[in-house]
């Protein structure tokens, strides 16, 4: 991670992924992400965590990248509208 507000993102996806996660089957469980993601964080900071994927190792457990993978996608099909 290269900034402590990276590492921050990192670790509170991660967290929410774990809240979310449970009881759910993958698909669900990375959509209910996604949703909070889009729902509750701000521009910038969904923008960041985007930008991360594209580091080899972001530190994001499996679930928290397949959400973070699904909000990227959201976010490009609305930048291409």
């Amino acid at each position: 991670m290269s900034t402590n507000s990276d590492d921050n993102l990192i670790r509170m996806t991660n967290q929410i992924a774990t809240n979310l996660g449970g009881g759910r089957d993958e698909d669900a469980a990375a959509a209910a992400v996604c949703h909070h993601l889009e729902t509750f964080w701000a521009r910038p900071m969904k923008q960041r965590l985007v930008a991360s994927l594209a580091q080899s190792d972001t530190g994001l457990s499996p679930l928290a990248h397949r959400a973070a993978t699904l909000l990227a996608h959201k976010l490009a099909e609305r930048q291409a509208s």
